[in-house]
């Protein structure tokens, strides 16, 4: 996917989870931003790199967008949070995206209510196969290791649950992770955050879940799709011992 209007910023910082304030490196006007990432991201510290979408709507009361930053001057991470779910949609469509149990997909449908959840697609396989999946963007990592999530997820939590119920009703379900960065070699869940949903995970992949994760490519302007990654529940996620970007919420 790509970005209309990016221009480069220096982070100042973020008051609460919604909007921060930036540098413009081409003017050094400082301007409010709308953070597309509601997250406690370590990501956005003050004078770090970051890619802003200027949207021109005269209604919005920011006139940017947060979208992307350069992790300690190296790695553009992107941070939309809309954006995995995007890059996926055409993953499925296109088949770049390989589901296992499915040669090809047929048919896919965004935003399907299952039970009492609401996942993020359904469709069908080239043999009638009928399948759930569930995406969920990872902005989180140190030393190669991406972790999800950022903060304790119950809603996160639920969307396990469902795939499990899912797939012992006879439907296949698959829980994606979208990394939202490359130089990743496995991916895992942060258990010091949220081992719920580690424990919930493990018995979902018991129970038939599919669980898999695909690394991007990443610049201020784009986010592209790119390779699996290996998911180990077993692997230790260590923090890079960063404070949260948020102020005062």
């Amino acid at each position: 996917m790509q970005y209309p209007n990016v221009h480069l910023a220096k982070f100042i910082d973020r008051p609460n989870r919604f909007i921060s304030h930036c540098r413009l490196i081409e003017t050094g006007e400082v301007v409010t931003v709308h953070v597309k990432n509601t997250g406690r991201t370590t990501i956005l510290q003050p004078g770090v790199t970051t890619a802003l979408v200027h949207n021109d709507n005269p209604n919005r009361k920011t006139a940017y967008d947060l979208v992307a930053a350069k992790k300690y001057d190296r790695q553009w991470i992107n941070i939309d949070s809309q954006a995995p779910n995007k890059v996926v949609k055409s993953g499925l469509i296109s088949n770049y995206i390989q589901l296992p149990g499915i040669e090809s997909i047929a048919t896919v449908n965004p935003e399907t209510t299952y039970l009492d959840s609401r996942l993020d697609f359904s469709g069908t396989g080239d043999l009638g196969q009928r399948f759930f999946l569930e995406v969920k963007g990872v902005t989180l990592a140190n030393q190669g290791i991406a972790a999800f999530p950022d903060a304790p997820t119950t809603r996160g939590l639920k969307h396990v649950l469902t795939l499990e119920r899912a797939a012992q009703a006879g439907y296949f379900a698959y829980l994606l992770f979208v990394i939202q960065m490359k130089n990743i070699h496995k991916m895992t869940i942060d258990r010091d955050i949220f081992n719920d949903l580690a424990l919930a995970i493990a018995k979902a992949q018991n129970n038939g879940v599919h669980v898999l994760a695909y690394d991007c490519q990443v610049e201020p302007g784009s986010l592209t799709l790119d390779q699996p990654i290996l998911f180990d529940l077993d692997q230790p996620f260590v923090s890079d011992g960063l404070p949260s970007s948020i102020g005062h919420i």
